[in-house]
């Protein structure tokens, strides 16, 4: 866990309400990001992710920060993602669906000279493909997918946060890249 975490986390134990604001403001809008993308609804992300902060509070005591603070973090807020899509049964998750915030930072970054418009436009169909391959994932793969690739969580981050062992995330994210590479070549045959 980075010293900041450790240190507000340490506030927030000692009851500092001040340190729980810095933890809401540091992960809010990752926290939302990921919900959204997951459930793709502004107000099952906004819910998910006020009961995710609401969660991690009431745990701290049972955290333990040898573990890296921001994968506890994202795991609570996976599960939770996962509860509402099985209680709601909604379609699959979108990991390039942006907000508008995500498409403001987009444009900000693309300022200096780089791709043209048929570049970008060529990727934003790549994406486009790509995500209708991930969302056709079962939600046991679709998780493990976007907390390594999204969220670029380690195979060690993901068992631990998702209680798994090592070689089911391995063997889940193999799975899931060849159950990808196969639909993709079935489409491009």
């Amino acid at each position: 866990m980075g010293n900041e975490d450790a240190e507000i986390v340490r506030r927030c134990r000692a009851g500092d309400e001040r340190a729980y604001r810095e933890l809401v403001d540091r992960y809010r809008r990752q926290v939302y990001s990921m919900a959204l993308r997951m459930l793709r609804r502004e107000e099952d992300a906004e819910d998910v992710a006020q009961e995710t902060f609401i969660r991690v509070f009431r745990a701290l005591d049972r955290y333990d920060p040898a573990r890296p603070f921001a994968a506890w973090l994202f795991t609570i807020a996976a599960r939770l993602c996962i509860d509402a899509i099985r209680r709601r049964k909604l379609s699959p998750v979108s990991l390039f669906q942006r907000d508008a915030e995500t498409l403001e930072e987009r444009t900000i970054e693309v300022v200096d000279p780089g791709p043209g418009p048929e570049e970008l436009t060529s990727r934003e169909e790549e994406e486009r493909r790509a995500q209708t391959l991930i969302d056709s994932l079962p939600p046991h793969y679709r998780i493990v997918v976007m907390m390594r690739h999204q969220q670029d969580l380690s195979y060690e981050e993901i068992a631990d946060a998702l209680r798994l062992p090592l070689g089911t995330v391995k063997a889940r994210i193999h799975r899931a890249r060849a159950l990808l590479k196969s639909r993709l070549e079935g489409r491009t045959s």
